[in-house]
């Protein structure tokens, strides 16, 4: 599974910017929070990474892999949106109610140049609906993380380097995005998730060629939402260590994220209390471990793996306490990646595409396991 660097590949002259309202649902009713965002000076990170392996695209037969028109694959999962010539949909996160999918759409290919945030209808049926643009601002990116980027009050979180540098932002229900962050220097803020009350945003800060292969190790940090208490969870520079991808359980007790450990190149899960203590090691099993997310009952993660020596990741689930992973989708020629847990437990939304590893990805759906 490719772990890919994100970077905006854009100038960062003003533009132009097109958004539109994050939108209500019928039972979670967006309410618009006044609260005055003041900009928090953070040394935090610079290279957005939008791990999660890779969406199906036009495969062709057994496995799982649909022909390019149809909508279905063996494992059960539904094609939910697949873009045209480059464009690259990723990182799905449903909303409140489980009605729509926000998403991020890369125009030049997976994780390549500027990106929007769209959201998109879940029909009943096999026809495939049609996305709506939330934020785009030309030649900028604005990417959300799978999970908890979504959030019935507190609006959209997101990162984007709109302001020049790569920063944390907000767009509550109604308004306009807000800068939660304000750094600078040469690291970047990405990856934000909600905790469920909407007061906080986990994110990651990366630092340039710090790890030993020439990546950047990431540290966690969690802030208030108008940009005050800014706290390091996680100090990856200090640790050795590469902290990525954090979204916070439904109860707000924990946190689940990626971590490669100093001199390995291995990813595996962690979960470590809001606080910052009581840091657990969650998957135990030889592979590439990515793209963790909570079950809306706070039981179980949902994450893209490697594991039993497969050579293309797949979705599978774990329990929260540890155990052994289940796999959840089977197919044998497509990259499955970045998967999220509907908040009605039905429905589990992933990113997946066949061929190589920087190929632009589809949007798809399988049912979630049962008992969640």
């Amino acid at each position: 599974m490719a772990l890919t660097a994100w970077r905006s590949n854009a100038s960062l002259s003003s533009a132009e910017t097109s958004h539109s309202t994050p939108p209500a649902s019928s039972h979670c009713q967006p309410e618009v929070d006044s609260t005055t965002v003041t900009p928090v000076r953070l040394r935090l990170l610079a290279a957005a990474v939008l791990t999660g392996a890779l969406l199906l695209t036009a495969c062709g037969g057994g496995d799982g892999g649909p022909a390019p028109d149809h909508h279905d694959r063996a494992d059960g999962a539904q094609l939910l949106y697949r873009p045209t010539g480059r464009t690259s949909a990723q990182n799905p996160a449903f909303s409140p109610d489980s009605t729509s999918v926000l998403f991020t759409l890369f125009h030049d290919g997976y994780n390549e140049g500027a990106a929007a945030l769209r959201t998109i209808p879940l029909g009943s049926g096999h026809e495939q609906q049609h996305p709506r643009t939330l934020l785009s601002d030309p030649d900028k990116a604005a990417v959300n993380l799978p999970g908890s980027s979504w959030h019935p009050r507190a609006g959209v979180a997101f990162a984007s380097d709109r302001s020049g540098q790569d920063e944390v932002w907000v767009m509550e229900p109604g308004g306009k995005p807000k800068r939660v962050t304000e750094h600078r220097g040469d690291t970047g803020y990405l990856e934000p998730s909600f905790s469920p009350d909407g007061q906080w945003i986990v994110f990651q800060e990366s630092v340039e060629n710090e790890h030993p292969d020439g990546s950047e190790l990431g540290s966690l940090w969690k802030v208030r939402r108008d940009g005050t208490g800014a706290t390091r969870l996680i100090d990856g520079p200090g640790t050795r260590t590469d902290n990525r991808q954090p979204n916070w359980s439904p109860a707000g007790d924990r946190l689940v994220f990626q971590r490669r450990e100093a001199g390995s190149e291995a990813w595996a899960l962690y979960v470590v209390n809001a606080d910052g203590s009581g840091l657990r090691k969650l998957t135990t099993t030889p592979g590439e471990h990515t793209d963790p997310s909570w079950s809306p009952d706070g039981r179980s993660v949902v994450f893209s793996s490697t594991a039993g020596g497969l050579d293309l990741p797949q979705i599978f689930t774990i329990p929260a306490a540890g155990g052994k992973p289940v796999r959840v989708t089977r197919s044998s020629n497509a990259y499955d990646g970045a998967p999220s847990w509907s908040p009605d437990g039905r429905w589990i939304a992933f990113e997946s595409h066949a061929g190589g590893e920087d190929r632009p990805s589809s949007l798809w759906r399988v049912p979630a396991p049962s008992g969640r």
